[in-house]
């Protein structure tokens, strides 16, 4: 550190300072806290990639568990009595259907690609140079990939790459949720939650009481453990019931980041962005929004209100997931981007840039 006096004095002989201690001392909490950001992503990227085989077997047995409680004692003890013979073989129809369409879209999910920026692409040449280098609606150089990262691309510490329009990384299908596997994260949700509302409406139908036989049924899970039929229907209920709820606000989540054109990154960047433009008296705009029907036909290739949506499908999204329409990723007036977004930008930009230049 600089004495006190030689920094007086040689600031009133208008010299520039020796140093500065507080600088100093910000720049090197910044630092520390910088890498101790890194550490801990790292350490996180390892652990999920260790322990994310295990949550995709734990969630596929829940799914086996509680669809051979209901095959094997809800429907056969509890349905039957109630509905007869044509009313079980619609519900085992209906059952059978939900099952199929989840095991497929949670597969599809966990087992493709979410999307990778192509290995020989190049930056824009207009963006090689732009003073907007450093938002996240634009081309931008991805140091850990040393590679271009495309506008809504953010780099995954677990997958340890580029994800083109990552949502998350999800532990529970143990991949990414990007762009092309988007459709099936949402509608392995709805699956899912739609098999919860079946057992739970079946259940609401029947009487969970004694079904006229005090014997016990034998399951082949795990070995042949003895259980009662009453309590095994009682414990699928209360973990449905759970499961449900928890389901319910996580997919409508979703739904609303569908219909605004959003991930859940882009969301809080979003609103970071809106904050700050209301402090700058600058209206913010999100260039990826283009409308209800329009944000859900890009990710559900259909239109709301069709039933071809929620059909099996593999369809690859209609967008390379890398040029946007709305955004001007050229900034050359080839695509139109928001007039107040773009300003929003460059006086950020312009922002960031004098803060570099007042810490240099």
């Amino acid at each position: 550190s600089c004495p006190a006096v030689l920094s007086s004095s040689v600031q009133v002989t208008g010299m520039p300072a020796l140093c500065s201690p507080p600088t100093i001392w910000v720049r090197s909490c910044e630092r520390c806290i910088f890498g101790t950001v890194l550490f801990l992503d790292k350490c996180f990227g390892v652990v999920l990639r260790i322990v994310g085989p295990v949550f995709l077997l734990v969630l596929l047995g829940l799914i086996g568990f509680n669809v051979y409680l209901y095959f094997t004692v809800m429907l056969p003890l509890y349905v039957m009595p109630n509905v007869g013979l044509g009313g079980s073989f619609l519900n085992f129809a209906v059952g059978l259907w939900i099952l199929v369409n989840l095991l497929f879209n949670y597969l599809r999910c966990a087992f493709m690609a979410p999307g990778y920026p192509a290995k020989d692409v190049e930056m824009p040449d207009e963006q090689q140079d732009s003073d907007l280098a450093r938002s996240d609606h634009i081309w931008r150089w991805c140091q850990r990939c040393r590679a271009p990262k495309p506008p809504r691309s953010h780099h995954c510490s677990v997958c340890r790459r580029c994800v083109l329009k990552m949502d998350h990384h999800c532990p529970w299908v143990n991949n990414c949720v990007g762009h092309r596997n988007y459709r099936h994260f949402l509608l392995f949700l709805f699956y899912l939650l739609a098999g919860c509302a079946f057992i739970l409406g079946t259940a609401s139908l029947t009487r969970l009481s004694d079904p006229g036989t005090r014997h016990f049924r034998r399951y082949s899970f795990l070995g042949p453990i003895p259980i009662e039929a009453g309590p095994a229907a009682l414990f699928q209920l209360i973990l449905v019931f759970s499961a449900s709820i928890a389901l319910s606000l996580f997919a409508l989540w979703h739904v609303y980041l569908t219909c605004t054109g959003q991930t859940t990154l882009e969301f809080y960047i979003n609103a970071a962005d809106r904050r700050e433009a209301r402090r700058d008296g600058i209206q913010w705009h999100n260039p990826f929004h283009r409308g209800l029907q329009a944000n859900w036909d890009d990710v559900m290739l259909a239109k709301p209100c069709t039933l071809s949506q929620f059909l099996p499908s593999t369809r690859e999204p209609r967008l390379d997931g890398m040029n946007w329409p709305g955004l001007m990723h050229a900034y050359d007036g080839t695509m139109p981007m928001h007039e107040h977004h773009l300003t929003h930008l460059q006086h950020r930009s312009s922002q960031m840039a004098s803060g570099s230049a007042q810490r240099v």
